[in-house]
């Protein structure tokens, strides 16, 4: 049962993915821009979040593999807890972001400040649904390279948050400021 709401997820993400590219690629609008952090190491954060993905759809498609241990029912059910708040996150942040969502830093001058909806509750929501659905892939196949794997894909996106904060500080000034004196880089309560 678990393992099938993990494949339908995974194959939602995937879907979600091809279709905000694919979007972009038909509307002729930037997808990527300049990475905020060196590009190997940018590169490095995707790669990353791959073989996280790929862990979990390992999982969604019911095909064991070797873990550190065997998680028990209750960590396959918080795990699960995390893929769903991860993807509605990761759901809501894109439709908001619209054609503003770019992997990158945006050289586009008509891109608008997010400030409400789930903007109102982190300023990188985004990245917040992905660490969730990257934890719960952790949780559901500890394996020996998906955890270091989510743990550096968290630590370099948190240095791509730091950047991409300093860059629309630079674009937005006083209004941006304001805005992160309000809401928190992952999570306001």
């Amino acid at each position: 049962m678990i393992s099938t709401i993990v494949l339908m997820i995974s194959l939602l993400l995937i879907i979600l993915i091809a279709a905000v590219v694919g979007r972009a690629i038909i509307k002729k609008q930037q997808i990527i821009g300049r990475p905020p952090i060196p590009v190997f190491f940018f590169l490095l954060a995707k790669t990353l979040v791959l073989v996280n993905l790929t862990f979990l759809l390992l999982k969604g498609l019911n095909l064991n593999v070797y873990r550190l241990f065997v998680p028990l029912e209750f960590i396959d059910i918080v795990a699960l807890a995390f893929l769903i708040i991860g993807t509605v996150i990761l759901f809501l942040s894109t439709i908001k972001l619209n054609k503003d969502l770019v992997f990158g830093l945006s050289s586009s001058k008509t891109h608008q400040l997010q400030t409400n909806g789930i903007y109102s509750i982190s300023r990188h929501p985004f990245y917040l649904g992905f660490i969730f659905i990257l934890f719960s892939s952790c949780l559901f196949n500890p394996h020996y390279l998906n955890v270091p794997a989510f743990i550096g894909a968290w630590i370099i996106h948190h240095f791509i948050m730091i950047k991409e904060e300093q860059f629309l500080s630079s674009q937005y000034g006083e209004e941006y400021r304001q805005y992160t004196k309000r809401v928190n880089r992952y999570i306001t309560f």
